[in-house]
């Protein structure tokens, strides 16, 4: 089991049992958590189950001021997340990028050979608590397809219709929802054609409803026809076939069919980069998809690598996407965690 040792390491202060400003101290991250340690004894642990996120930034000139003169030759601040507050380091002498690098190369040699998570299982069925609920399960399902083949007469009743649709599937009632949706596929394609956005967005979320109650394969099939057919109708920068890629990406990855979601993570950040730009949130947001794919597909170091392209495209702040990098950047560099 290897360490990695960051010497002359100031501590900032954050921390619940920290009694302020300490200098000369080393950080040594193993596989169990983060060391503070002086010359003779510990200052503080930092097991890694603690960590609710890590970020390392190059210090402001505001940050330096306020930590002090002798913190003014630069380096870089090492934040760690935790559930009391944000405990921060000084690292002295390693610029910010070079300390990440640091970092991730220590945690993938240390995590060894990448080990990718397999396929998701289907959901457990139902279970019915008795006849009259069997009963009540048959007649929600009966009423779900009845309202399916209904006639589609204009667009305000195919979007109520695609909302319950997506109410029973966020529910985890995953027959009904199929039962309305394939219906009313039908129904939109002949009310709107097999290329119209709102016929789109039924067969994008029938194809949601397969893979969230486990039918993957039918899910993968009516999302790739779906894709096919926006990028044809709408234009591959079109925002709702962006949707469609991405969900497609998930079904793969669900699969665990990893390269194929890589590879149309990777095309949908394209699209994205010429339609919305390279640092619009969109984007972003579909990097970050990238990245936790790449993490369960067990490609670490790149995953990492991603994250901080993320994280570092974002305001800061308590934005969403930057908390969920943070946590999951330290997740990664964690070198017991597993996909």
């Amino acid at each position: 089991m290897s360490s990695l040792a960051l010497p002359h390491v100031t501590f900032l202060g954050g921390h619940p049992r920290g009694t302020g400003e300490t200098t000369g101290l080393t950080a040594v991250l193993d596989r169990s958590g983060i060391d503070l340690r002086r010359p003779i004894r510990r200052f503080l642990r930092l097991p890694w189950p603690t960590l609710r996120g890590l970020d390392i930034r190059t210090p402001s000139l505001l940050s330096m001021a306020l930590d002090g003169p002798g913190l003014r030759s630069g380096g870089a601040h090492l934040d760690l997340h935790l559930d009391q507050g944000i405990c921060r380091l000084h690292v002295p002498g390693t610029p910010a990028p070079e300390l990440r690098e640091r970092l991730a190369a220590w945690a993938a040699d240390e995590a060894g050979p990448p080990a990718p998570l397999p396929g998701t299982p289907p959901p457990p069925p139902r279970q019915a608590r008795g006849p009259a609920d069997v009963v009540r399960m048959s007649l929600d399902i009966w009423r779900a397809a009845g309202v399916g083949r209904e006639g589609v007469p204009d667009r305000n009743t195919l979007a109520y219709r695609l909302s319950v649709a997506e109410d029973h599937r966020h529910c985890g009632r995953f027959t009904e929802a199929l039962a309305l949706l394939e219906p009313l596929a039908a129904g939109a394609t002949a009310a709107f054609g097999p290329l119209d956005k709102d016929t789109l967005a039924v067969r994008n979320e029938l194809g949601q409803a397969y893979l969230a109650a486990g039918q993957v394969d039918d899910g993968l099939d009516v999302l790739r026809e779906a894709l096919a057919a926006a990028e044809h109708g709408q234009g591959a920068d079109d925002d709702l076939t962006l949707v469609v890629r991405n969900n497609l990406a998930v079904g793969y990855q669900q699969a665990g069919q990893y390269a194929q979601a890589v590879e149309l993570h990777e095309r949908n950040i394209r699209h994205s980069e010429r339609r919305h730009g390279r640092q619009s949130r969109q984007t972003v947001g579909r990097r970050n998809n990238l990245a936790a794919t790449l993490a369960l597909a067990g490609y670490r170091r790149r995953a990492i690598a991603l994250y901080w392209e993320v994280l570092d495209a974002l305001p800061a702040g308590d934005d969403n996407l930057a908390v969920t990098a943070r946590q999951n950047l330290a997740i990664l560099h964690n070198p017991t965690w597993r996909p």
